[in-house]
């Protein structure tokens, strides 16, 4: 008996139950595992089927944009031969044109500045006000020095005048005052106590010119080199018309002295008739005088002698000489007459503006001749002013004045209050910089570089698309390694992850194979066969011509390339049928029915929608993952169960295994006894 023992139960060597409670455990836990697992890899799949389907909505919408209401081909850009002259910008509707554009002036606003005032220079309190072209402002100000009263200006009359205050030496300072608004109209002044501030600082002066109208009636005008007759001159409504040949002297009462910055401004306009003149007929050929005939008798025939008469020969008679002078107008000035400058005919009336100091010192009268032989010219609205003074008053120190922006559009001048014009060139906005040395050429055309860049999207976005569905379908890792974009290695160890993920799915290479077979059909354009092809633009699997004799497997897989040459040279020359190869109406119901944008967009429509493939899938894959948590909820109380029964039967094998090791040791007891 002293040598009885129970394997796994006496002394040291009992049953380790915690161990195997968690062993059984873990066997048990596998299905759990499993359907965990499971889980993972349907929210992986469902991840994947997310990212296609917003692949292939991307795909769309590139599409969408190469046809549709913002197709590129329907930009336009505006490009100037010169933007530090002028730059503009085109809509969407502007029509192609080539326009030469001389800037003669950009629009200026009034910009004025005073004399030089001490650094301790106060401004009283009182009401100050602005008045620029027809509108108003004005603020009350409690007084302060100069730097606080610029202040309160930019504060409370920033819209219409902007003040700065400079130091132009250690004690003094200028303030300067300028209009916000150009225009000849929109002049600057001073309201209230402003207009004795800006006297007081020197920034206007009482005027010392005034301003005189140039009278056009009948009763003002006098002859000039000829006797006034109506039918070379016509006086109406305050209109002179000269016909060739005429001559009116238009006198100034009283004469003016022409200070540096006056100018003569008038409304000029010159009409030439010669396309009308009909042309000289030639001279006619004169008599014709028969020959005298003759007699026959028998065989024999004797003729009467002609005439002896000699016909004047008919001389042809020369065509009028036609002379062209572009001088019609003329400065009296002290008894001479001084030529202004030369005009070109126009079929409306332009507005002009003579500095008239670059030519005379003073004026008596305007003079008007017309020494052509086939214009008419027409002179109104003529005046004599300084642009610089307003009213009373006028800017002592101006910088700048308020002027109109003057261009000239393809010869005909236009006159506008803002460098912003955008009504001389349909559908186009022109910013005026500054004035032109010469004509600019102003082309608006297709935006080229929009167009390409927006082609290349596509592409971009196909050719990524059919990388994805190529690496999930495929379980080769050359298709992977043929990849020469991935961003970093991320990015290529997940689709190393991905390889095969969907091989076998159908809808996948079914629409693979539409896809390429919609980029490489041919569709209905202009240009018949020489553009229904995308190759034919430059675009195909072997754009970049590399035949070196292998196949390359990435080009069978259908990842496309641009030859951007000749995708320049198609859209230079064929813009049309290009636009028309991506999307074209061919049944004119202003709907677009065929074009290879217009074909992908409408194919995955019915995979991207709503309640499409790729949405049914992950649909699908969520029912999945529901059923699966279903299960793995019922088999974690399974596991629950399972625990506690294990952990009673062992509990009931520890006591067991206790009372086995008292009995034993009992017994040990016992024997030890019964030696002694």
């Amino acid at each position: 008996m002293s040598d009885m023992n129970i394997p796994g139960i006496s002394g040291d060597g009992g049953v380790d139950s915690q161990k195997m409670i968690d062993d059984l455990m873990k066997a048990e836990r596998k299905p759990l595992e499993r359907m965990e697992n499971e889980v993972d890899e349907y929210q992986d799949e469902k991840q994947v089927w997310q990212e296609l389907r917003r692949s292939a909505s991307q795909l769309s919408e590139q599409a969408r944009s190469l046809y549709g209401f913002e197709s590129p081909f329907a930009e336009r850009v505006a490009n100037s031969s010169d933007e530090s002259v002028l730059t503009a910008s085109a809509n969407r509707r502007a029509p192609r044109s080539t326009n030469n554009i001389e800037v003669e002036q950009i629009a200026r606003a009034d910009r004025f500045m005073s004399e030089p005032a001490g650094m301790d220079r106060e401004v009283a309190a009182g009401n100050y006000g602005f008045r620029v072209g027809e509108e108003e402002v004005s603020f009350e100000f409690d007084g302060g020095n100069l730097s606080e009263f610029v202040d309160a200006i930019n504060e409370n009359a920033d819209d219409l005048v902007e003040a700065r205050l400079v130091r132009d030496s250690s004690d003094t300072q200028i303030v300067t005052f300028e209009s916000q608004v150009t225009g000849a109209e929109n002049r600057l002044s001073f309201l209230g106590d402003a207009q004795d501030l800006a006297l007081d600082l020197g920034v206007i002066e009482p005027s010392q010119t005034a301003e005189q109208q140039v009278s056009i009636d009948e009763s003002s005008v006098a002859p000039w080199q000829g006797e006034l007759s109506s039918e070379t001159v016509q006086i109406a409504d305050g209109t002179a018309e000269v016909r060739p040949g005429g001559s009116v002297s238009l006198p100034l009462s009283p004469s003016m002295d022409i200070n540096e910055d006056m100018v003569l401004e008038l409304e000029v306009r010159v009409v030439d008739r010669s396309d009308e003149i009909p042309e000289t007929q030639p001279p006619p050929e004169g008599p014709n005088v028969p020959d005298g005939g003759s007699v026959t008798l028998d065989d024999i025939t004797v003729p009467y002698p002609g005439s002896d008469v000699e016909l004047p020969e008919i001389e042809q008679e020369e065509a009028p000489e036609v002379a062209t002078d572009n001088n019609f107008l003329f400065a009296r000035s002290s008894g001479s007459d001084v030529p202004l400058p030369e005009l070109e005919p126009g079929e409306e009336f332009e507005t002009i503006q003579i500095p008239l100091s670059e030519y005379v010192d003073t004026i008596e009268a305007l003079n008007v001749r017309n020494e052509n032989t086939h214009r008419e010219f027409y002179i109104r609205n003529a005046r004599i002013f300084d642009p610089n003074a307003q009213g009373d008053f006028e800017p002592k120190n101006p910088i700048d004045t308020a002027s109109d922006a003057r261009v000239k559009l393809d010869g005909v001048t236009a006159t506008r209050s803002t460098n912003e014009i955008d009504d001389l060139i349909p559908e186009t906005t022109l910013e005026l910089q500054s004035p032109s040395r010469g004509p600019v050429s102003l082309n608006v055309e297709p935006d080229k570089e929009t167009i390409k860049e927006s082609v290349i999207g596509f592409l971009a976005q196909y050719n990524e698309f059919m990388r994805d569905i190529n690496i999930l379908t495929r379980s080769n890792e050359a298709v992977i390694d043929e990849i020469q974009y991935f961003e970093d290695e991320d990015e290529r160890e997940q689709a190393r992850d991905r390889l095969g993920m969907l091989q076998g799915e159908t809808s996948l290479n079914q629409m693979r194979a539409r896809l390429q077979q919609y980029l490489m059909n041919s569709y209905p354009t202009d240009a018949g066969r020489e553009i229904n092809l995308l190759h034919q633009i430059g675009i195909s699997t072997n754009a970049q011509g590399s035949n070196t004799g292998d196949v390359n497997a990435s080009r069978l897989r259908g990842y496309l390339e641009m030859d951007e040459e000749k995708f320049d040279a198609a859209i230079e020359n064929n813009l049309e049928a290009v636009s028309q190869l991506f999307g074209n109406d061919t049944d004119g119901d202003v709907t677009v029915d065929e074009g290879i944008a217009y074909k992908v967009e409408e194919y995955l429509k019915s995979f991207s929608r709503s309640g499409g493939i790729f949405e049914n899938r992950q649909e699908t894959l969520d029912n999945r993952v529901t059923r699966t948590e279903d299960d793995m909820d019922d088999y974690g109380d399974h596991l629950d169960r399972y625990e506690r029964r294990l952990r009673s039967e062992f509990g009931r094998m520890d006591e067991a295994m206790q009372q086995l090791d008292e009995n034993q040791r009992a017994l040990q007891r016992l024997n030890n006894q019964g030696g002694q």
